[in-house]
């Protein structure tokens, strides 16, 4: 399942990552009370993070234990490469090395 659904509000993984990132660590729970299509648990697992999600919609969260499944064996984030954020559309070969 592509990250993608047709939650009519949904969030991308980069965002919400970014965010994950800037307030906890890893280890950490994220409390997310209104889940949709999860989003924002599935960037926190991804990043190691525990999740709790919570939504009342049934569809939303099928689309959401999905893309969970799918999350424990990829744990990619599109954007999100080496701890670094790269620019949306940055090919591989244009990435300068982040290394000091």
């Amino acid at each position: 399942m592509p990250e993608n659904t047709a939650h009519p509000t949904q969030k991308p993984e980069k965002l919400m990552a970014k965010l994950i990132l800037a307030s906890s660590s890893p280890g950490d729970v994220l409390l997310d009370p209104f889940a949709g299509a999860g989003s924002a648990c599935v960037a926190a697992g991804k990043l190691g993070r525990h999740y709790i999600g919570i939504e009342q919609e049934r569809t939303y969260c099928c689309w959401c234990e999905k893309r969970l499944a799918d999350a424990a064996s990829d744990t990619r984030i599109q954007g999100y490469e080496d701890g670094v954020f790269w620019e949306r559309n940055t090919p591989p070969k244009n990435r300068q090395s982040h290394e000091i």
